[in-house]
């Protein structure tokens, strides 16, 4: 049995701007992305038989052909061919739902890489990328990983200099958000503020991770109607983040921290408050294997 080890990492909004609407409903967005070591794990098997299995070690999770992953392999084969044997998806989750860190895209971008090596396609980034997007806005980001600025529906894409090296904290509070309905409250009540992504941009051409810090914003959290977001960014705060914000729709918060001691301080007083929190750091890459088994 042929088999291939992806790693998919989460990522986090530096800034999230929506800049318009389009005829089809979709959303114009200006925003900073990062990756995160955070990551779930992706194991595609070639198996004897036919057909297209999707398993995960979290009960939550469906496994069926609303899972992101079943949609990316769909889309891989429509493009590349259905293979002769039957494959199976094993997905190791630790990126939390409904938190604003693309765990789902994570998911679809480690299928698109993982069955481009074990099938041995040989299609380059570009062409993945564009299989991505059809399955989500921020598959193609989950490929490619690193510190990029995304506009438009999430498509365009420009590389930046990497996030200066810090310590991130995340957190989840148990009620997550649903990514449809926080943009739908969005569009009820618009924005107050808006950040400054050029200045964004700027500080990461000059290494400054306290001007980035002060300076990151996130329009959805606007919307967010989640008293516990506020609560865990108050005490990131006082614990001596640089800065804190919600990533994506949310529900998770995270935190910039040059100290890995006030970070592992900051998590201990978060448990309790948060239903899960990870202390990690930010990442170059995108969807990586790690192994093939032959």
């Amino acid at each position: 049995m042929k088999s291939i080890v992806v790693d998919a990492p989460a990522k986090i909004n530096l800034s999230l701007d929506i800049t318009g609407i389009r005829e089809n409903g979709y959303h114009n967005i200006d925003t900073v992305m990062q990756s995160v070591g955070l990551c779930d794990t992706v194991t595609i098997s070639r198996m004897s038989g036919k057909g297209l299995y999707i398993s995960c070690n979290q009960p939550r999770i469906p496994c069926d052909e609303t899972n992101y992953a079943h949609i990316a392999a769909s889309r891989f084969f429509e493009r590349f061919g259905r293979p002769e044997t039957a494959i199976s998806i094993d997905i190791q989750k630790r990126i939390p739902s409904e938190a604003g860190l693309a765990g789902g895209s994570a998911d679809a971008a480690g299928v698109l890489v993982g069955l481009n090596g074990l099938l041995d396609v040989g299609a380059d980034v570009e062409t993945l990328c564009g299989l991505g997007l059809t399955v989500g806005a921020d598959v193609p980001f989950c490929i490619m990983g690193g510190t990029r600025r995304a506009r438009g529906v999430g498509e365009e894409f420009s590389i930046l200099p990497a996030l200066p090296p810090c310590h991130i904290l995340i957190a989840k509070p148990a009620a997550g958000i649903s990514t449809a309905e926080s943009y739908r409250r969005y569009d009820r009540s618009g924005a107050r503020r808006r950040p400054d992504t050029e200045r964004l941009v700027h500080c990461l051409e000059q290494a400054d991770l306290q001007g980035l810090a002060k300076g990151m914003y996130n329009v959805l959290s606007e919307v967010a109607e989640l008293p516990a977001i506020e609560e865990i960014r108050a005490v990131m705060l006082a614990c001596g983040a640089s800065g804190a914000m919600m990533t994506g729709s949310g529900s998770a918060v995270f935190g910039l921290f040059t100290s890995r001691g006030q970070a592992k301080h900051c998590l201990r007083k978060l448990y309790g408050l948060a239903e899960s929190v990870f202390l990690t750091r930010p990442v170059g890459y995108g969807a990586v294997v790690l192994d093939m088994r032959n």
